[in-house]
C-alpha cells in the first residue's frame, strides 16, 4: 500500500514538473517571438509611443490589464501560479484607465518607479514566463514615451497661498460654510458638529479612534466604523471618505447629517427640518439670502455652503514646501535623508502631489495583513504594547494608546471601495490619506488603532513594499513627515487655538466679513 501511494506521489509531482515546464516554454516562446520582433531604441517620439504599445499590450496587460485572465489549462499546468501572478498585479495596479480610482499622476509614478527600480515582472514570475522580463529596448521605448524627467515635478508640488473670495456673495457663502461647521444644530442631538469629529487644533480630526456621534438608546454616543480622516487639504482628494462613496465635497457634507450613528437624521425629507432649525437664526437667514437669494435653506446650499468653507481648509508654508520652492536649509539633514528614503522606498508614488496622497485608492494588503498589523502591533514596537496603561512618550497626560483604548473584540466592518461599488475588485482598495500635517493627526489608518506614527512608517513597509525597516530609516522618515505640518492663517498648525478657528462672533450681513483662508492644492 505504502508503495503505491509512494508512486502516485511521484507521479503528481511529474505532472506538476511537466506543467510548469509546458508553461514555461509556452510562454517563453511566445515572449520571445515577441522580442525578436522589436525594432532598436525608438529615434522619436512616434517610434516610442509605438513600442511601448506593443510592450504594454505583449508583457504588461498580460497581468495588468482590468480583464487579464490567465489560460485555464496552463493556469492548472502551473499549480495556479499564473492566477496568483494576475490576481496580485490587478490589487496592485492596472493599466486600463479608471479616475475614480487612481490619478494619472500616480499611474506615472508607479511606471516610472517600476522603469527605475526594474522590479517588474518579479522574479517569480519570469521563471516560469520565460521571455517576459523587460529587456533593455522595453525600457527604452517605455523611458523615452513616459519622459521620466518630468516624474520629480509630480511627485511633490508645493500649497500656495491663495486670493479671499471676490464677492460679498462668495464671501458670504464661506463665512456661512464656516458657522455651518461649527454649528451642531446639524444633528439630532444639537451636540454634534462637523466640528466635533473635525477640530482644526488637532490637525483636522479628533485624535480618536472612533469619533463620538449622537448617543444611542443607551444613552451612550455611538462611534462609526472607521477612524475620521482629516478635513485639511481635502479638496485635494480625488473622493471624499475611505471608501471614496462621495464624489466631492458637498457630497461628503451631505453625509454625516443622514447618518443615524454621526449626526442622527436618516432620510433625505430630514433636512427640511434641519432648514426649520436654522431658519430661525436670523443670522443665518440673512446670510443664506445673501449668498443663496432665492434658493433659501436647503440640502443644496447647506452642503454648497460647507464646501466653501472646507475649500479654504489648505495648508501651506510647511518647512518642507519653504524646501520644494528653494529653501535649502528648510529641512535639516536628517529630514532630507528621510526625504530621500520616502522616494527609496516608494512612498512617493502613493503619497505623491501637492498633498502627499489622497489621489489613488491603493490595496491596503499587498505583502502583509495591515488590520492585522494595525490592530495587534508590530512584536516589540511602540503599537504592540497595548497592555501597557499609558505611554507617555506620546501621552504624558496618561491618554491610553489607541490600540488599549480600541475594543478588545475589534472587528473591522469596512472594505474599503468595494463597500460602495460593490465590485468585488475593489475589496480592501482604501482612498490613500494624504501626509500633510500628519504628525498631527493620529491615531492612524482607518482602523484607528497606532498612536505612533514611527509604527505607521513601519506597517507601510511591511504592507506596501515587503521589508522592515531599519530603525535609522523609521527615524530619518518620521523626521521628513514631520515637517509636512503647514500654516493656517499664517499660525502653525499644531500652535492654533479655540481662538484661533471660531467664527466671528458677529457681523453685518451687508459687508460678511472673509475668513482668512490657508491656500490652495
Amino acid at each position: 500500500m505504502k508503495s503505491h501511494f509512494a508512486k502516485l506521489f511521484f507521479a503528481l509531482l511529474c505532472t506538476a514538473a511537466l506543467g510548469t515546464a509546458v508553461t514555461c516554454i509556452s510562454m517563453g516562446l511566445h515572449h520571445a517571438m515577441v522580442n525578436s520582433q522589436q525594432p532598436p531604441v525608438p529615434a522619436n517620439s512616434v517610434e516610442a509611443a509605438n513600442q511601448a504599445k506593443i510592450v504594454l499590450e505583449y508583457k504588461c496587460a498580460a497581468c495588468h490589464a482590468a480583464d487579464a485572465k490567465p489560460n485555464s489549462f496552463l493556469n492548472a499546468l502551473s499549480l495556479g501560479l499564473m492566477q496568483r501572478h494576475v490576481d496580485a498585479a490587478k490589487a496592485t495596479f492596472t493599466l486600463t484607465p479608471d479616475h475614480t480610482l487612481h490619478s494619472g499622476v500616480v499611474d506615472y509614478l508607479k511606471m516610472d518607479r517600476v522603469l527605475t527600480t526594474r522590479r517588474m515582472p518579479p522574479a517569480s514570475y519570469s521563471t516560469v514566463h520565460l521571455g517576459s522580463a523587460l529587456t533593455p529596448t522595453d525600457v527604452a521605448a517605455l523611458r523615452h514615451h513616459y519622459k521620466p524627467e518630468g516624474a520629480p515635478a509630480r511627485m511633490f508640488i508645493p500649497i500656495s497661498p491663495v486670493s479671499a473670495p471676490a464677492t460679498r456673495a462668495e464671501q458670504a457663502r464661506v463665512l456661512l460654510g464656516q458657522l455651518l461647521f461649527n454649528d451642531p444644530r446639524l444633528s439630532t442631538s444639537n451636540e454634534v458638529s462637523c466640528a466635533s469629529c473635525h477640530d482644526l487644533t488637532k490637525g483636522g480630526t479628533d485624535n480618536k479612534p472612533k469619533s463620538d456621534g449622537v448617543p444611542g438608546t443607551d444613552g451612550k454616543p455611538q462611534q462609526g466604523g472607521v477612524n475620521a480622516p482629516s478635513v485639511y487639504n481635502a479638496a485635494g482628494n480625488i473622493r471624499q471618505f475611505w471608501d471614496g462613496r462621495a464624489a466631492n465635497l458637498q457630497e461628503q457634507a451631505g453625509g454625516p447629517p443622514l447618518n443615524p450613528v454621526e449626526m442622527g437624521y436618516q432620510y433625505p425629507e430630514d433636512w427640511q427640518d434641519i432648514a426649520d432649525k436654522l431658519g430661525r437664526d436670523p443670522r443665518l437667514a440673512a446670510l443664506f439670502a445673501l449668498a443663496y437669494g432665492d434658493a433659501g435653506i436647503t440640502a443644496e446650499t447647506i452642503t454648497d455652503a460647507i464646501a466653501a468653507y472646507e475649500q479654504t481648509l489648505v495648508t501651506p508654508d510647511s518647512d518642507f514646501d519653504r524646501y520644494l520652492k528653494g529653501d535649502t536649509e528648510a529641512l535639516s539633514s536628517e529630514q532630507k535623508q528621510g526625504l530621500k528614503k520616502f522616494v527609496l522606498y516608494g512612498c512617493a508614488t502613493c503619497h505623491a502631489g501637492p498633498t502627499l496622497g489622497g489621489i489613488s485608492f491603493e490595496n491596503i494588503n499587498t505583502h502583509a495583513d495591515l488590520r492585522e498589523l494595525a490592530t495587534k502591533g508590530i512584536p516589540g514596537s511602540h503599537s504592540s504594547r497595548a497592555e501597557d496603561a499609558t505611554c507617555a512618550a506620546c501621552h504624558p497626560d496618561g491618554v491610553e494608546p489607541a490600540a488599549a483604548r480600541a475594543n478588545a473584540e475589534y472587528r473591522e466592518g469596512a472594505f474599503g471601495r468595494m463597500d460602495f461599488t460593490k465590485n468585488p475588485a475593489h475589496k480592501d482598495l482604501f482612498r490613500v490619506p494624504n501626509l500633510r500635517n500628519v504628525a498631527l493627526t493620529w491615531p492612524y489608518f482607518h482602523t484607528g488603532t497606532v498612536d505612533s506614527l514611527e509604527d505607521a512608517v513601519r506597517i507601510m513597509c511591511m504592507t506596501e513594499n515587503d521589508m522592515e525597516p531599519t530603525e535609522g530609516a523609521v527615524k530619518e522618515i518620521t523626521a521628513f513627515l514631520r515637517a509636512q505640518t503647514g500654516k493656517l492663517n499664517g499660525k502653525p498648525l499644531d500652535k492654533l487655538t479655540p481662538a484661533d478657528v471660531a467664527p466671528p462672533a458677529s457681523a453685518p450681513c451687508e459687508q460678511a466679513p472673509t475668513p482668512a483662508t490657508g491656500g490652495e492644492i
